[in-house]
């Protein structure tokens, strides 16, 4: 005996018209036979035409007609299912669909009703997508921030959200058109492209109805997700896009990191995984309920909102190295340069110099790391006997004599007048530890002997720290900066010019705040002269791979830390039960919550 099509496949074909003959047929003969299966497709005819309140365009739709059938969407032909469906193959079907047409009609008309009344946590609609135990204060709390705006239109209660606006908890939202960032608590970043209906349930849950989002979700945001009525993504560490289709059609485009798309049913079990890393995609398709591996599309995602391409803001100079893959050489990308970045030395590879040059290069992706999450790729060091190095722009007139950094000394323009304070911050990683020499390094003119500040290993024996040649008579020219390991660290200098080169550099290896610099404890702090003008990245002896990821030079703590957006969320403005709540959600994490 053939075993029957479960009935919310057949749904899903003749919603996302897909339908052919033989399951209109199964379903015609189902319908006449079983009053049960009457009921089972009211029920989820209802649930469908409630997502089309915000996934079709209601113009599809003929309120007029006491038989409404769904039409093609905008641009697109009629399928031959849908087609068959209004002919010969589905007479039957029509004439069955006469005593439930009403209700399903009653249903998509009162669409505008559903969604506007789901919204305000009442109806039929805030039944599907809000939380049974949320309660009413739970859903008022702030769970999210807007950082930046382009060009958007909200639809409804929407309409306010503008940069820096507070996002509550539990609000049905439409983009109508434009791009929005939102950022949260917990340091997860997501971008928002119009058309787009969504959620955001709490401080950690985001619910995509329609629409794109690409996030970038810090390793400390345990737990958070992105969600749609199919598929589940929760994953930390991780950069990757969601495309909820309003056919079913769900994707998801990794950019970096290992992601576990889980496919989910109506009652919210995990039915299906795909495993994805770095540049895979996948769709999932409510048709064949089933994964296929697709092309990643990571251009095809709006990942950032930071228009910024100049000085501002406390921010003098950056590079992000989002540059093509290979030799770093040349590149002459952000802000706050003198130049491009130049080979000093490099691998001895033979008379061959693209071989050398690719020893220094640049890597697809980037690196992230205790709340920050960058963008772009990194640059990564393969060789050894390799020393990069750009010079920033002190000249007259230039960004930092500008903000009234600049001394002549030495024959150089250097940064370092008495008085003025500079922050640089970077991300950086090696792949061994105890494998001689790397580093970021600060210098005043070329040369090894010019070396002011060098944050790395292995500088004359010294283990893991931060070293000068430049240290005042009676001080340390080398302090640690506690265990070497293999982990990306981000690392934070503020250097305080003093009169007659009396200079103190104060080191924040993985500083506990990105935003308030006197929550941090300092990890080193050197006494000098270091005034400076380049910076270079060195790789020398062992085997190992040295990366480094956001350079960044300002005048403030904040602005070197990638605090360029209005602050996250501070939870402890939460009220206590709002609290217990999220705790609750955290020790059920286990089982994907139904949409």
């Amino acid at each position: 005996m053939k075993q029957e099509t479960p009935l919310n496949e057949l749904v899903d074909a003749l919603s996302d018209r897909q339908i052919d003959s033989a399951q209109m047929a199964e379903l015609n003969q189902r319908l006449e036979d079983d009053a049960d299966t009457r009921r089972g497709f009211l029920d989820l005819m209802r649930v469908e035409a409630e997502l089309g309140a915000i996934h079709q365009p209601l113009a599809s739709w003929s309120f007029d007609d006491p038989h409404p059938t769904p039409g093609p969407l905008a641009g697109q032909s009629t399928p031959a299912s849908l087609e068959a469906r209004r002919t010969g193959d589905a007479s039957r079907f029509l004439q069955l669909m006469g005593a439930v047409a009403a209700s399903i009609a009653l249903t998509a008309a009162g669409t505008f009703m559903l969604t506007r009344e789901g919204a305000a946590g009442r109806g039929p609609f805030a039944a599907l997508m809000i939380e049974e135990n949320a309660s009413d204060e739970a859903l008022n709390e702030p769970v999210a921030r807007v950082a930046a705006t382009r060009n958007c239109r909200w639809r409804g209660a929407g309409g306010d959200l503008g940069f820096g606006a507070d996002v509550a908890g539990g609000q049905m939202l439409e983009l109508e058109t434009g791009l929005a960032e939102l950022t949260f608590a917990g340091g997860a970043r997501l971008v928002l492209e119009g058309p787009a209906a969504f959620r955001i349930s709490d401080a950690e849950t985001v619910e995509l109805y329609s629409g794109r989002v690409s996030a970038a979700i810090p390793a400390e945001s345990d737990g958070f997700s992105v969600r749609t009525p199919r598929l589940v993504v929760e994953e930390s560490g991780a950069q990757y896009g969601v495309i909820a289709g309003s056919t079913g059609g769900d994707e998801v485009h990794v950019f970096e990191g290992d992601v576990a798309a889980k496919a989910i049913d109506r009652n919210g079990r995990v039915t299906g995984v795909m495993n994805l890393v770095s540049f895979e995609a996948a769709r999932f398709r409510t048709t064949s309920h089933r994964f296929a591996r697709i092309n990643a599309d990571d251009e095809g995602f709006v990942r950032s909102l930071e228009t910024r391409d100049g000085p501002g803001e406390g921010l003098l100079a950056f590079d992000n190295f989002a540059y093509p893959t290979g030799p770093v050489a040349w590149q002459n990308g952000g802000f706050g340069w003198a130049g491009p970045w130049a080979d000093l030395e490099a691998s001895d590879l033979g008379d061959n110099d693209l071989n050398a040059a690719a020893t220094n290069g640049v890597a697809r992706g980037s690196i992230s790391a205790h709340g920050l999450v960058a963008l772009g790729n990194r640059f990564v060091q393969t060789g050894n006997n390799n020393r990069v190095r750009r010079t920033l722009s002190t000249s007259l007139g230039g960004v930092f004599d500008a903000a009234g950094l600049v001394e002549n000394a030495d024959g150089l323009r250097l940064i370092g007048r008495s008085g003025g304070t500079i922050y640089l911050s970077f991300l950086q990683r090696v792949s061994k530890t105890s494998d001689v020499f790397y580093g970021v390094e600060l210098h005043r003119g070329d040369g090894n002997f010019n070396r002011v500040l060098c944050v790395g290993s292995g500088d004359d024996g010294n283990s893991y720290g931060v070293t000068t040649k430049f240290q005042l008579d009676g001080h340390n020219r080398f302090e640690p900066l506690g265990e070497e390991d293999i982990e990306v660290n981000h690392v934070v200098i503020r250097i305080e010019f003093g009169e007659n080169d009396q200079d103190i550099a104060t080191v924040y290896r993985n500083p506990e705040s990105l935003i308030d610099e006197s929550a941090c404890t300092p990890t080193a702090t050197l006494r000098g002269k270091f005034a400076f003008d380049r910076v270079s990245l060195g790789n020398f002896q062992g085997t190992k791979v040295h990366e480094v990821d956001e350079l960044r030079i300002g005048t403030d703590f904040g602005a070197v830390c990638g605090n360029l957006a209005p602050p996250p969320l501070d939870l402890t403005r939460l009220a206590p039960n709002r609290l217990s709540l999220l705790a609750a959600k955290l020790e059920s994490r286990s089982e994907p919550r139904s949409l």
